[in-house]
C-alpha cells in the first residue's frame, strides 16, 4: 500500500488584495495525510484581525470596481478559470487526495466537477435576467436582479474543492465579491486553485479573497459584519443552525447545505444487478463521507435477504488503502476524530441491531498510519436508534424493510433531513408517487448521485436553506428590485 509523497510541505497563504500575505497571528495551522499521518502543509491561523482586513478589502473593490455590471468580464474570468484547471488536473487531483484522503479516481471526478460548474456558470454570467410588464395604461415596472454585495462563502472539507467551486462560480456570476473561509482539515486544494485565480487578470484585485484558520472565530466576524451581505455555509446541521443565529444580528441572507441521512427505497421488481452497485457507491464513495450518502437502505421484505447479500459482496470486495493507489476503491476517514465518532455508532450498532459486515477501524501494517475504516452493514436496528437516525458520515449502512409502498413512503420520511434520496422500480406510476411524496430536494429514480450544475441542488427540513446550481443556485445571490416607471 506504500506510495511516494511530497516530502517537502508547503505553506499557503492568505489571498488578499490580489497578494499572498501571512497572517497577523504569524501562526500556522497542520494539514495531514488521513492515509499515512505524514506532514502535507501548513496554512495561515488567521484571526479576527485578518478576517477585518479581508472584509475591507472586497467591500471596498466590489463598491470602487465595475465587476457588478460588465458581465462579460465575469465570463471572460470564470472561463479562465475553468481552463486553468483543466490544465493542472492531475496536480490539483493529486493534492486532493493526498490532504483529504479519498481515492484519486474520486479526485479527478471532483476536479472535473469543478471545470464543468465553472463553465456553466460562465455562460450565466451573461444571462443574469429580470423581467418587465405593463401595470397600468402609464405605469410600467422592471424587475432587476443585481449582486447582493459581499459573500461570504463557508466550504466544508468532504469535496472541499467542488463545493467551494459549486458556490463560489454563481456568486462571482452574479456579479459580487467573494470570501472564502475553507475547512481548516483541506485548505491546501482551495488555496492552489487561488493560486490559478491569482494569474487570471480579468479578476480585479480585491475582489476574491481566501482566508485560512479556525471557523469559530473567522465565522464569527464575518456573521456580524455589516460588510457583508450574505453567508453560504456547507457542511453540519449544528453548525449550520449557529450561522443562522449569528447572522440574525445583521439581518444577512443565509444559504444552507447541511447533513442528510438519505434513503434508497429498492421495491420488488427492482432492477436488481443496476441497483446494487450504484446503492453501494452511494455510501462508500468518499468513505461515506459525503452529505448526500444513501445510509440507509429500504427494502422490500420479498427480496430482503438477496439485496442484503449482494450489498455485502459489493462491501466486502472493495480494496479499502491509500488513495493514491490506482486500484483504491476507499481511502481513509479524514480524521482521528472521525474515525471514533464512526466507531462509536458502530458500537451503538451492535449492541442494537446486527452487524451484517464491517463495523471496526482497518488495522495492522501501513493501515496503522491512517484512518481506515471497513465498509459496514447494520440490520435489524429499531426505528429510534441513532444509527438510523443521525448523520454518521462515514462508510455505515442501516438496512430496513418495508411490506408496501404506504410504508415505504412514510419510513423515508422518517427522517429530520431531507436531502436526497433513491427510488428503485421498474414502475413508473410507484416511481412518480414516490418522487412526490419523498420530502427530499432531490430524488432519483432507478440512479443515485447525479448532479449537474444545470440542475438545482438543496435540501428540504434541517438538510438546509436555499438551492444551489442551476438557474435557482444562480438566483441565490442576487437582489430581486422593482424599478417603477409612470409615464405621463
Amino acid at each position: 500500500m506504500s506510495t511516494a509523497v511530497n516530502k517537502k510541505a508547503p505553506t499557503y497563504y492568505n489571498f488578499v488584495a490580489g497578494e499572498w500575505v501571512e497572517s497577523s497571528s504569524k501562526e500556522r495551522l497542520e494539514s495531514r495525510n488521513p492515509a499515512t499521518g505524514e506532514l502535507v502543509s501548513y496554512s495561515q491561523k488567521s484571526n479576527r484581525h485578518d478576517v477585518k482586513e479581508i472584509i475591507d478589502t472586497v467591500h471596498y473593490t466590489f463598491h470602487q470596481s465595475d465587476w457588478g455590471v460588465n458581465p462579460k468580464l465575469r465570463y471572460e474570468a470564470l472561463l479562465s478559470l475553468a481552463n486553468k484547471i483543466s490544465d493542472n488536473i492531475e496536480h490539483l487531483s493529486r493534492i486532493l487526495t493526498i490532504e483529504q484522503g479519498k481515492t484519486i479516481r474520486e479526485s479527478r471526478i471532483e476536479i472535473t466537477g469543478c471545470i464543468d460548474t465553472l463553465k456553466y456558470f460562465a455562460g450565466a454570467a451573461r444571462t443574469v435576467f429580470g423581467r418587465s410588464m405593463q401595470l397600468e395604461p402609464n405605469n410600467f415596472g422592471v424587475i432587476a436582479k443585481e449582486p447582493i454585495g459581499v459573500v461570504s462563502i463557508i466550504s466544508p472539507w468532504n469535496w472541499p474543492a467542488l463545493l467551494m467551486i459549486r458556490e463560489l462560480a454563481p456568486a462571482l456570476a452574479a456579479g459580487n465579491g467573494v470570501i472564502v473561509k475553507p475547512a481548516s482539515l483541506t485548505p491546501g486544494i482551495s488555496v492552489e486553485i487561488f493560486k490559478l485565480i491569482a494569474e487570471i487578470p480579468e479578476f480585479p484585485k480585491g475582489i476574491i479573497s481566501i482566508i485560512t484558520g479556525p471557523g469559530s472565530s473567522i465565522g464569527a466576524e464575518m456573521a456580524k459584519s455589516e460588510k457583508i451581505d450574505m453567508i453560504s455555509f456547507t457542511g453540519d446541521t449544528s453548525t449550520g443552525k449557529s450561522i443562522l443565529e449569528m447572522g440574525a444580528n445583521t439581518i444577512k441572507k443565509i444559504a444552507l447545505e447541511l447533513g442528510g441521512k438519505s434513503p434508497n427505497v429498492v421495491f420488488d421488481d427492482a432492477n436488481l444487478d443496476k441497483a446494487i452497485p450504484f446503492i453501494g457507491r452511494s455510501i462508500f464513495i468518499s468513505a461515506g463521507q459525503i452529505c448526500m450518502a444513501g445510509s440507509r437502505v429500504l427494502i422490500h421484505e420479498s427480496i430482503k435477504d438477496e439485496v442484503v447479500s449482494r450489498l455485502k459482496d459489493y462491501a466486502d470486495s472493495l480494496r479499502v488503502e491509500n488513495g493514491l493507489l490506482e486500484t483504491a476503491d476507499m481511502g481513509p476517514l479524514v480524521s482521528k476524530d472521525q474515525l471514533n465518532i464512526v466507531a462509536e455508532y458502530c458500537e451503538i450498532g451492535c449492541r442494537e441491531g446486527k452487524m451484517i459486515t464491517g463495523g471496526y477501524q482497518l488495522t495492522g501494517g501501513e493501515y496503522d498510519n491512517g484512518y481506515f475504516f471497513a465498509p459496514t452493514i447494520i440490520d435489524d436496528l429499531p426505528s429510534n436508534c441513532r444509527v438510523l437516525k443521525e448523520e454518521i458520515f462515514g462508510p455505515v449502512l442501516a438496512v430496513q424493510t418495508f411490506s408496501n409502498d404506504e410504508e415505504a413512503l412514510e419510513m423515508a420520511n422518517d427522517s429530520e433531513f431531507g436531502l436526497s434520496a433513491g427510488v428503485w422500480t421498474t414502475d413508473l406510476n410507484r416511481a412518480m408517487k414516490m418522487s412526490k411524496g419523498i420530502k427530499a430536494g432531490t430524488v432519483w429514480i432507478n440512479t443515485y448521485n447525479k448532479n449537474f450544475p444545470e440542475t438545482e441542488f438543496g435540501g428540504y427540513k434541517k438538510s438546509g436553506l436555499g438551492r444551489t446550481r442551476g438557474i435557482d443556485g444562480l438566483m441565490e445571490y442576487c437582489e430581486t428590485k422593482h424599478i417603477h416607471f409612470e409615464m405621463e
